[in-house]
């Protein structure tokens, strides 16, 4: 069996999503947005996928993975007063001045392609408001 040489290529689809907050009326709904536009990356690369919000009293964002058929994953979260934090192959970093997330996976490997979602909480007891992005 011959192997075939060449770079392999991770492609990963970011659709832009959104879900509302907790509020009761639709005037007081936030969003959480995430890029519409796909991500190409060459494997081994580093995958940056980005994510903002509008409401300033969101204070816990996790990151969470889903594989086809499979249910949504917990990957990384991180809480306001930190600008970073990191788990193996995994970055999040945040900037609230900015209401700005990002997930950065290191070494993108094809396992890597999935839907990810984006989420945003005010209250990290209550379950976040999450943004969809799909990934293949």
């Amino acid at each position: 069996m011959d192997k075939i040489l060449g770079a392999s290529f991770l492609v990963l689809w970011l659709q832009l999503g959104w879900v509302s907050g907790q509020q009761k009326e639709k005037r007081d709904q936030q969003q959480v947005k995430q890029s519409s536009q796909p991500l190409t990356v060459q494997e081994g690369d580093i995958s940056i996928l980005n994510c903002t919000y509008e409401n300033s009293a969101f204070d816990y964002f996790p990151w969470y993975q889903q594989h086809p058929g499979k249910g949504p994953a917990l990957l990384i979260a991180i809480r306001s007063g930190s600008i970073a934090k990191e788990d193996g192959r995994l970055r999040v970093f945040l900037s609230q001045s900015a209401k700005h997330v990002s997930l950065h996976i290191k070494a993108s490997q094809p396992g890597d392609s999935a839907t990810y979602f984006c989420a945003a909480s005010a209250n990290a007891l209550q379950a976040p408001a999450a943004c969809t992005q799909t990934c293949s």
